[in-house]
């Protein structure tokens, strides 16, 4: 049986070379559909597709290969795996997890692809980052956390005021993070690593079209963040959100 997940990645395959293909992700999600892909994500049906054409444009060829399973309740569960070529010529590959609920109609509502292994250490690290901020459990936070930050983790914010030392406390933060305003999008535009150290720059779009961009700097102690510190120019133009 294909399901509505197969035919995700039958599609964003189906695109190579050529991006319009991705117009037919349009009858495969629900008008409201949440994506998290990899700590980035998208609100709404047309932002998840103008998402997934930015993607392919960075890239010249992209295969993937999936397992997904069928659960009780109807919402499908796997594994998949990415390998393709940049616009530079340099191979790639990533691989995770995947989750996807489905609506009355069969559309997918909701999208999760989690990165748990990449050829590129720092998007990893990146990706791990970011999507430790969309679990909305305290405790599975707590568990992603381990997985990605140092136990004396160090938080800083552009005001000197907003340091946040520990894993625990951090994860406190999120939370108190998360009941503020939600974005509708949340890209990472660019990185760059330099030994221990990570940079990168994400863009954010809030309800109304109020936006913020900013520049993040992970110090790294092996395969574990130790220290965030964040830049954002304009963050005061969402008053709800920190992030």
């Amino acid at each position: 049986m294909t399901t509505p997940l197969d035919r995700y990645f039958e599609i964003i395959d189906s695109a190579d070379g050529d991006i319009r293909r991705l117009d037919a992700l349009r009858g495969l999600f629900a008008e409201n559909v949440l994506l998290l892909h990899g700590g980035e994500l998208a609100r709404g049906r047309e932002r998840v597709i103008t998402f997934h054409r930015r993607k392919a444009a960075r890239r010249k060829a992209i295969e993937h290969s999936w397992a997904v399973a069928v659960n009780a309740d109807g919402s499908l569960t796997g594994k998949w795996h990415e390998t393709g070529v940049d616009l530079h010529g340099g191979r790639f590959s990533v691989s995770g997890d995947v989750a996807a609920a489905l609506d009355a109609d069969g559309r997918i509502a909701q999208l999760d692809l989690t990165l748990t292994g990449a050829s590129d250490r720092a998007r990893l690290l990146i990706a791990k980052h970011l999507q430790a901020w969309t679990i909305p459990d305290p405790a599975e936070r707590a568990e992603a956390m381990a997985d990605v930050y140092t136990a004396d983790v160090t938080l800083m914010e552009p005001e000197p005021d907003e340091v946040v030392v520990g894993r625990d406390a951090l994860n406190d933060y999120v939370g108190m993070v998360r009941q503020k305003t939600a974005p509708v999008s949340v890209t990472v535009e660019s990185h760059y690593p330099n030994r221990q150290f990570i940079h990168f720059r994400w863009d954010s779009v809030f309800p109304g079209g109020r936006s913020t961009i900013g520049w993040e700097v992970l110090h790294t102690n092996g395969d574990l963040i130790e220290r965030i510190v964040i830049f954002s120019p304009n963050d005061e133009s969402a008053p709800e959100n920190v992030r």
